[in-house]
């Protein structure tokens, strides 16, 4: 779309311009999926959607990367997004097929930023619907996890809706469906696991979900924003 390629030229004009105001806060090395550099989330919490982030990775090859920072300054949430997904190359590189969901906790502000591959799918219109209706009424209350989780799911569902982006080796697309019920059965579940393991679980399932980086992909630029 020309009006993403339009948005990445004047963020990579306006860090040669002024390389002061681009360097002052490098992106933060972020892995597959989950990046709280804040500790909103808990270890379950980051497990379970670590966990979702995976198998959505694994049915279409699309990669979600959910980051929660204190702060976006100097350079603002937008240009921030740009930067963390280009240094972090989200989505694969030759699908472009990233989304990030970035929260930033001091300034009250999320963005949901959309690589190329993707934005036929996830416009900017949807992306806003989704962060307006998932995202801003939880962390304007402070609960940070039921936000990006229902953002996520949300994401998820426009991501499987079409069984043509489904890959033939994968799972079923019925796992992806979000059925609200039997992931809480599911929750229930990891959580007696949980319990039964001392919360070893969490330890496994985060050292085999978070260890990767993620595919070289771009941003497209798009993408919506708000504040809560």
């Amino acid at each position: 779309m020309n009006h993403g390629k339009s948005f990445v030229t004047a963020v990579v004009l306006a860090s040669m311009l002024c390389p002061a105001c681009a360097g002052a806060q490098a992106a933060p090395e972020i892995f597959l999926y989950v990046n709280d550099f804040v500790g909103v989330l808990t270890s379950d919490e980051i497990g379970t959607l670590d966990e979702i982030c995976y198998e959505l990775d694994q049915v279409t090859s699309d990669e979600i990367a959910i980051v929660v920072v204190n702060s976006t300054q100097p350079e603002g949430i937008d240009i921030f997004a740009v930067e963390l997904f280009e240094a972090s190359g989200i989505g694969k590189d030759d699908e472009d097929n990233g989304v990030l969901v970035l929260v930033s906790t001091e300034e009250e502000l999320w963005r949901i930023e959309v690589g190329y591959g993707l934005e036929g799918i996830l416009n900017d219109a949807k992306v806003g619907t989704i962060g307006r209706e998932n995202l801003e009424p939880y962390l304007a209350v402070g609960d940070y996890y039921p936000g990006i989780f229902y953002t996520v799911a949300a994401l998820v569902e426009e991501l499987t809706s079409d069984p043509d982006r489904i890959n033939e080796d994968g799972h079923d697309i019925e796992l992806l469906g979000i059925d609200y019920w039997q992931l809480a059965l599911a929750l229930v579940i990891v959580g007696v696991v949980g319990v039964a393991t001392k919360g070893r679980v969490f330890f496994w399932i985060g050292g085999i979900l978070t260890r990767g980086r993620f595919g070289g992909g771009r941003s497209g630029g798009g993408g919506a924003k708000g504040r809560f």
